[in-house]
């Protein structure tokens, strides 16, 4: 059993970059409070020496309670026409859900089997993200009496195979995963718009669905050990007020996902190893136009989440050196190298005018901002 008591505070930020200001001053009081419970059971099931079977079911509770303040918008969320007021520990919204899971696995013999899974769950906190801006600014959002619980059904079946008298494993899986009650801010929606107000007055809701193929193949034994990890996947939401209800990519869809750790024991008391990750660049949103009126400069963007990130990737490399162990005493110290290569990986990409029109110098720039380049570390870990 699982009891979680939740306090959100769902502040909001502000940024300055030049003459051009992101976000709001943290001002919004409006917190949320709410009791979240889970009863979860589940046993693994040998049907025979070939065939294992695994059974398990989770009930989970939520409700929201006050102090809390329903603002009431109009039909153009623009202007506030009502209030609805909350006392302290009175409910103002309540889920709860029965979340199945099963999962079997075939041997087919002594070194590989076949495994196959299906699972149903329910979260009851959204994170939400505005496209329009790639500046680290999600929102986590509880269900509420706008929000509904999100629920995701998850169906895999994998191939899984030793190697060597199992000096190496490898295996490769698909999945297929729908999407129900997901968020996105409307369109136009930007951080600082819920001061004095509800977050979720800013929300649209609708589906999406992802899928993918995942391989792994690893080294077990050995002075060289590692393994390798890659996973191809695409995730898409459906919104019916976004793009005429067309699929659109969802704002951390990563089509490619590569991970390699190798570890090589020089000595008995000096291992070296390196790390490479790749991973695909996030979605965003940004202007593709921009036109005045009445002298201020408008953007106006692209179709959501049409622009994509350049792709992350990084080695780090580190060497650990065993000291001598004394009585109730043990110790290490490590040498590392964090972004061998300087890679200028993307934090955030922000837009900003320049020039005027009257002397053709006008334009939209887009800037990248990268931190952490190369960074040298040494570590002592000791144990007593």
């Amino acid at each position: 059993m699982q009891y979680t008591h939740h306090k959100f505070t769902p502040n909001t930020l502000a940024a300055e970059i030049s003459d051009t200001t992101l976000g709001s001053d943290f001002s919004n009081n409006n917190n949320q409070f709410a009791h979240e419970v889970g009863i979860y059971i589940g046993d693994d099931f040998k049907i025979n020496d070939r065939f294992t079977l695994y059974l398990g079911v989770r009930n989970s509770y939520f409700v929201q309670v006050g102090p809390f303040t329903r603002y009431i918008k109009d039909d153009l969320h623009q202007n506030t026409i009502d209030e609805i007021r909350y006392k302290d520990n009175q409910p103002v919204a309540f889920y709860w859900d029965v979340e199945p899971r099963a999962s079997f696995k075939v041997s087919l013999t002594e070194n590989s089997s076949i495994k196959a899974s299906y699972m149903r769950n329910s979260q009851y906190i959204h994170l939400a993200s505005i496209s329009a801006t790639t500046l680290p600014i999600d929102l986590w959002v509880a269900c509420s009496d706008v929000v509904k619980p999100q629920k995701g059904s998850q169906y895999a079946l994998g191939y899984f195979q030793n190697l060597f008298n199992d000096k190496f494993e490898g295996s490769i899986e698909v999945y297929y995963k729908t999407l129900k009650n997901q968020i996105e801010y409307m369109d136009g929606a930007l951080p600082g718009d819920d001061i004095s107000d509800n977050a979720d007055n800013y929300f649209i809701f609708g589906k999406g669905y992802s899928y993918g193929v995942e391989f792994f193949f690893k080294k077990r034994v050995g002075l060289f050990t590692g393994w390798i990890g890659y996973t191809w996947s695409k995730t898409d939401k459906i919104f019916d007020d976004i793009d005429n209800g067309n699929p659109f990519p969802a704002k951390y869809d990563r089509r490619h996902d590569l991970s390699v750790t190798a570890t090589y024991q020089i000595t008995e008391r000096l291992t070296a190893s390196a790390v490479f990750v790749y991973a695909t660049g996030n979605t965003t949103t940004l202007p593709v136009a921009s036109y005045m009126i009445d002298g201020d400069y408008v953007n106006v963007y692209g179709k959501r989440n049409s622009y994509r990130m350049p792709a992350y990737h990084r080695l780090d490399l580190s060497l650990t050196w065993d000291m001598k162990t004394k009585k109730n005493w043990k110790s290490s110290l490590n040498f590392s190298i964090y972004n061998v290569y300087n890679h200028k990986n993307p934090y955030f990409i922000y837009v900003y005018n320049t020039g005027n029109v009257k002397d053709g110098t006008y334009k939209t720039v887009a800037k990248q901002l990268s931190i952490i380049p190369i960074l040298p570390a040494i570590t002592w870990n000791f144990k007593f």
